[in-house]
């Protein structure tokens, strides 16, 4: 599987399990859905800015991203926001996300 086939996967698997709507995501990115969804669906590149956000709002490491590392990408869920079905702010979401990541990271290097 080559690495945009990953990423496209990896990032519908994500949105699915977060319960977020492509327009959620797109909003955060800042494009459209049409162009989102070409993300998704593995046509388009995605830029690395819009990687690094992705990876943010998802909790995730941009590498865990585009590696198809499913195991990792599904254990780094349980410390994720859920969306519940009430009208979340994605933008409002990713500096909370990136505070619990670093603590994560902050953690492993206490515990060596």
């Amino acid at each position: 599987m080559s690495i945009k086939d990953n990423l496209a996967a990896n990032l519908r698997l994500l949105r699915s399990k977060f319960g977020y709507t492509q327009e959620q995501i797109s909003t955060y990115l800042g494009i459209t859905q049409s162009a989102y969804n070409k993300y998704e669906a593995g046509v388009n590149e995605i830029p690395m800015d819009k990687l690094e956000k992705l990876a943010t709002i998802y909790n995730v490491e941009e590498y865990d991203l585009l590696t198809g590392n499913v195991e990792k990408l599904q254990a780094d869920l349980v410390f994720a926001f859920r969306n519940n079905g009430a009208e979340i702010d994605l933008k409002k979401i990713a500096p909370f996300q990136k505070i619990v990541q670093n603590y994560l990271e902050m953690s492993h290097e206490l515990e060596k």
